[in-house]
């Protein structure tokens, strides 16, 4: 027979364990997991970037988040991630800040070709009244942008023709996103745009559905745009920042530590993302070359010149508040 002490070792032995296990099992349910959606391939500067992020978050909570990344439109397109994360379905998106303009109409002056002079002329318009208006407009509107230091190199125009000057691009059909702004900017420089998915860019110049498209001139070896497109013509036409956006109802449920340690991770990984790109640019421009690339540099004065012109009737027509475009061109 057992012993009555031995019975109580045991019932203090089972107590240990189920309180042990219990505990485990609390610690679980208690971690915050994170979805984080994206539409750049798993080789893009950006991607690399947000995974950076999820690290750093995991190692300033010491575990108690996780951002887990989807990257290559895996949760859906652009537009309905967007939509996913002010609803809740997923908890975080992160593309170039143009996109916002599905939330509020004047984010869509960031896809204005030339608004913007130069990263300098964007920071400037960043600390203005009018934008950090145009911030809490998206907060009420369900997000949060919880870093806009992501700052991407210009944009570059990839075709599978050589583009010497803005009137070469006439008639071709470029592949656009689906931003009302972008597809209007292109139709007046007398392209015929069709909208396609940027995950699904690359199929499109392959096939023959698109002959050109423009590009952030630090994704096209990552998306391997140019094997299929290979004239890169250095346009600098757009430079809008790749911000993250998270869900403001996911962001209030977090306490307030867990905030802090979020937005840390990702003002840091900004400024990773941003240094590598600088850095590594140049390397990916000598491989593109060497492996039959064709990079071009053009005078862009006839392309800005129409551009303020187009922008002039954009503001006629209400894609962005009435006399917004001046204003940043005054800063």
């Amino acid at each position: 027979m057992i012993s009555t002490q031995l019975k109580r070792w045991m019932l203090v032995l089972s107590l240990i364990i189920l309180v042990s296990v219990s505990l485990n099992v609390f610690a679980e349910e208690t971690k915050v997991t994170w979805r984080l959606g994206g539409v750049h391939a798993v080789t893009t500067p950006e991607t690399i970037g947000l995974n950076y992020f999820a690290k750093l978050v995991e190692e300033k909570t010491n575990g108690e988040m996780k951002i887990e990344v989807y990257p290559a439109g895996q949760l859906g397109d652009a537009v309905s991630m967007i939509e996913n994360t002010i609803i809740g379905a997923q908890e975080m998106f992160a593309n170039v800040m143009d996109w916002n303009q599905h939330v509020v109409k004047d984010f869509g002056i960031f896809a204005m070709c030339f608004a913007f002079s130069d990263l300098d002329h964007i920071n400037r318009f960043m600390e203005t009244d009018k934008y950090k208006q145009m911030e809490q407009e998206i907060i009420n509107n369900g997000l949060r942008i919880l870093a806009k230091n992501w700052y991407r190199l210009p944009r570059a125009m990839v075709t599978k023709f050589p583009v010497f000057s803005i009137e070469d691009v006439k008639g071709h059909t470029f592949r656009m996103p689906a931003l009302e702004t972008y597809f209007r900017v292109w139709e007046g420089l007398g392209v015929n745009p069709v909208e396609i998915p940027w995950a699904e860019a690359y199929s499109a110049l392959e096939r023959g559905i698109a002959d050109g498209m423009d590009s952030p001139i630090g994704s096209i070896r990552g998306m391997g745009f140019y094997k299929v497109a290979p004239f890169i013509t250095n346009t600098r036409h757009l430079m809008a920042p790749f911000n993250l956006l998270v869900s403001e109802r996911a962001y209030q449920a977090l306490d307030p530590e867990l905030r802090s340690k979020l937005k840390e991770a990702a003002i840091e990984a900004g400024d990773y993302y941003t240094e590598m790109l600088v850095q590594e640019f140049e390397k990916d421009k000598m491989k593109m070359l060497d492996e039959g690339a064709v990079y071009v540099e053009i005078s862009t004065r006839t392309f800005a010149q129409r551009s303020k012109e187009i922008a002039a009737e954009f503001e006629k027509k209400g894609l962005w508040s009435e006399g917004l475009f001046e204003y940043i061109q005054n800063l």
